[in-house]
């Protein structure tokens, strides 16, 4: 089992269809988005194709009882600037989550597309 972990890239566990949303979307469009993918985070590009944040569940209940269509996606995302090679060891992934604490990895690469990793 553990060589077999030793095997694997964070290619072989990421997720291919991310849900992505632009910065200028409303909440409101963020958490249907969530409902109508089970609920998974959402990525948040630029225009440009550039990733710039992530949304998350927990991000989205920060907000309740307040005017979801008033807040921007950029208001809650939890900004992103982390670096994944996809043909890393699953175990490197791993040791880069527990550092940074984030839950998700957000990998782009030019051949693969975009995606995040199931589980963490």
């Amino acid at each position: 089992m553990e060589q077999a972990r030793a095997m694997m890239r964070v290619c072989d566990l990421m997720d291919r269809d991310v849900v992505f949303c632009y910065p200028d979307d409303s909440v409101n469009d963020v958490v249907r988005m969530m409902k109508a993918n089970q609920f998974r985070p959402v990525v948040v590009v630029h225009e440009s194709g550039e990733v710039w944040g992530l949304v998350s569940r927990l991000a989205v209940i920060r907000f309740h009882g307040e005017n979801l269509d008033q807040i921007r996606a950029e208001d809650v995302m939890r900004p992103y600037k982390i670096d994944v090679d996809p043909q890393w060891p699953i175990e490197t992934a791993i040791q880069l989550m527990k550092r940074t604490r984030h839950e998700h990895l957000i990998i782009v690469d030019p051949h693969a597309g975009r995606g995040v990793p199931s589980g963490s």
